[in-house]
Formats: structure tokens, C-alpha cells, sequence
């Protein structure tokens, strides 16, 4: 007899994307493009093959070649240092950094959107490892208050360029260059609570004075504190990274801390091909009511 525990795992493709689009993936790498800029990136999960397009692959304007632990960008066409895109109403920079990024997860779209759904105005919404701001600008839109927490000062002054690229630089927000864990514990001794918690912890990382992050040593203790500041009936959201973890893994690990919790959605986050239309998976989002 085939049992089954926890929610059923649902799927949503990015929503309301007209800057970004997959063109392609496969091979071990995907072909995205952001405005007019069409970047070849390193894909791991995607062990299928490539579909026939390989004039629009040869086309990349930039693509990220990586030899061990080393990566870098190899420009093949004249890009501008940085541009912006629309998602909605709201806007984003966009530029190459290293580790192959590009200050924007395009996948994350799910979360904001549930987030502009589920907030409103007058809220206080607190957004762990904020990086360039797309959670934190989805809920001010909504009329939240925002607290936004990540350990870099070059993503936090980057989250506050795209809140006023958006027209939501008036808000109610506290940007806070911050270690995550260290923030949490003075928000309990400080006695405050928020509506929503939304966190994006990476599978490693460092806070401003060298405080070491392991997603599967310290995410356990951090939902530990978020516990306690979390309000009655408040919303939770865990986001998990293409870290390798089965959805089950992280709701288990939601529904242990928060024995009551009310686990609303567990969805894997995916990017869908312009093209044939295959999917591919970029995250797990766990969305819960305590």
C-alpha cells in the first residue's frame, strides 16, 4: 500500500514574465534572456538535450564558463554594464556578477506574486537573506512595512536602487546589513513579532564579521528563533535554493519546528522553455499559516 505524507507537491512556471524568457535549456546549461541581453549560463539539472536551436545559442551575447571552482564571463557582444527589467510594476537592475549571477532570480516571480495575494496594507513583513529585494519590493507593493536583512552591503544598497527604480523608495522599509541570526535574536529580546516571515537562506554563506552559514547546520535554529517572533496566524515563507533537498525534507523540517502549523502550499519553483515548453525546477517554496 502506497502511503502518502505532507502536501502534494505542486508546480508553478514563473508568472507574468515579458522581460525574462528560458529560450532554451539542456546539456548542462540554460539560455536565458533578460531585456535584449541573452546569457549561456551552467545548468546542472539540466541533463536532457538542447532542443534544435543552435543559431539563438551561438547568438548569446555573454557566457559563463566555468573550470573547477573558478568561473567568469566571456563577453561576446558589447552588453551595457547594466540595464533593467520589468516584472509587473516593478523593476529590477540587472548586471553579470561573479558566481554567475545577474541580481535577479527569475523563478522567485511564484513567491512574489503569492505575496502580493496574501499581504495587506499595513502588515509588517520581515525578509531574511533579502538579496536584490524582489520579496521585499512584491510586499511593499502591497502596502506592507518591510524590514529587509542580508548580510551583503553591496545586495542591500542594490535592493534599495530597485525600490526606487520602482517608486516604492518611500516606503516603509528598514534596509539592515545584518547577520540573519544575530537580527532574529535582538527582534525576541526587542519583543517584536511580523505578519509574515519570508527567508532565502543559501547553502552557504558568510555574515559582515565572517559568521559562517550552513543551510542544513543553522536553518533548524534559525526556524527555532523565527518561532518566537512569528505572530499568531502569521504567514511563513521558506524558500530552498536548487540545494538538492526533496520538497518532503523541508516541509518535515517546517512542520517540526511549528507543530501547528497550517503547511498551505509546498511547490517546486520551475522556469518554463519559450520553445517546447520543458520545465525547469529552480527552487522549493514552502508557504505556511501558524
Amino acid at each position: 500500500m502506497i502511503q502518502s505524507f505532507g502536501m502534494n507537491l505542486a508546480r508553478q512556471s514563473a508568472p507574468f514574465w515579458n522581460d525574462y524568457e528560458l529560450v532554451d535549456s539542456g546539456e548542462f546549461e540554460k539560455l536565458e534572456r533578460f531585456g535584449e541581453v541573452t546569457f549561456m549560463r551552467p545548468e546542472p539539472q539540466a541533463i536532457w538535450t538542447k532542443q534544435e536551436l543552435s543559431a539563438k545559442w551561438q547568438a548569446a551575447d555573454a557566457v559563463y564558463s566555468r573550470t573547477g571552482q573558478d568561473g567568469e564571463w566571456q563577453f561576446l557582444r558589447q552588453i551595457p554594464k547594466s540595464w533593467t527589467i520589468q516584472w509587473q510594476d516593478l523593476t529590477f537592475q540587472i548586471r553579470p556578477t561573479s558566481f554567475k549571477h545577474t541580481g535577479l532570480f527569475p523563478e522567485q516571480a511564484g513567491n512574489w506574486q503569492y505575496i502580493r495575494e496574501n499581504v495587506k496594507p499595513g502588515m509588517s513583513v520581515l525578509n531574511l537573506f533579502g538579496y536584490t529585494g524582489g520579496a521585499t519590493l512584491a510586499a511593499l507593493s502591497a502596502g506592507a512595512e518591510v524590514v529587509h536583512v542580508d548580510a551583503s552591503k553591496p545586495v542591500v544598497t542594490w535592493a534599495k536602487e530597485n525600490a526606487n527604480l520602482s517608486n516604492l523608495g518611500d516606503k516603509k522599509v528598514r534596509w539592515i546589513e545584518d547577520d540573519v541570526m544575530k537580527f532574529v535574536g535582538r527582534e525576541i529580546k526587542r519583543e517584536r513579532d511580523y505578519d509574515m516571515i519570508i527567508m532565502d537562506p543559501p547553502a552557504f554563506g558568510r555574515g559582515p564579521e565572517g559568521e559562517l552559514w550552513k543551510f542544513e547546520a543553522h536553518l533548524p535554529l534559525l526556524l527555532e528563533l523565527c518561532k518566537s517572533i512569528l505572530a499568531p496566524g502569521g504567514q511563513l515563507i521558506v524558500n530552498a535554493y536548487s540545494l538538492g533537498f526533496p520538497a518532503l525534507t523541508i516541509e518535515n523540517l517546517v512542520r517540526g519546528v511549528f507543530p501547528e502549523v497550517h503547511i498551505k502550499e509546498v511547490v517546486e519553483l520551475t522556469l518554463k522553455e519559450s520553445g517546447r515548453g520543458f520545465e525547469l525546477p529552480a527552487g522549493i517554496a514552502i508557504r505556511a499559516t501558524n
